[in-house]
């Protein structure tokens, strides 16, 4: 069975730093999604030996192109690095919170809320629950 090569692609300059490992690096910057938007990513590679890399790098792509070899291309280069593994960490936060919307709140709850807040706006109300803490 043939896998299709992952792809990944980073909009405008990528940072990379040194490890995991003793011959990994990561690259820091904006991944485009599917959808065409950017998030801010963390990409880590675990090489077998460290590639020599300019400071930052522009417009990077990404390619596993088989279990044990990746490709890095940028506007400065194309490297081939034997590799383990990567890993790829970016919020989807907001992914999921336009894919599940959140639970409207109950109106009782909301009723609540509005009256205890509405006491603790007044002097007396505040006493009153300053009184009823103590109590406790």
């Amino acid at each position: 069975m043939n896998v299709p090569p992952q792809i990944l692609r980073f909009k405008g300059p990528v940072q990379w730093l040194a490890g995991p490992g003793p011959a990994g690096i990561t690259l820091l910057g904006q991944i485009v999604e599917p959808d065409g938007s950017t998030t801010a990513a963390q990409l880590s590679l675990s090489c077998r030996e460290r590639p020599q890399l300019p400071p930052t790098l522009d417009q990077v792509t990404f390619e596993a192109l088989m279990a044990q070899e990746m490709l890095l291309r940028s506007g400065a280069g194309e490297w081939r690095l034997a590799g383990n593994s990567y890993q790829l960490h970016r919020d989807v936060g907001a992914m999921f919170y336009a894919a599940i919307p959140p639970r409207p709140t109950p109106w009782s709850r909301r009723l609540t809320w509005r009256v205890l807040l509405g006491i603790a706006a007044v002097t007396p109300g505040r006493w009153l629950l300053a009184r009823l803490a103590r109590a406790k």
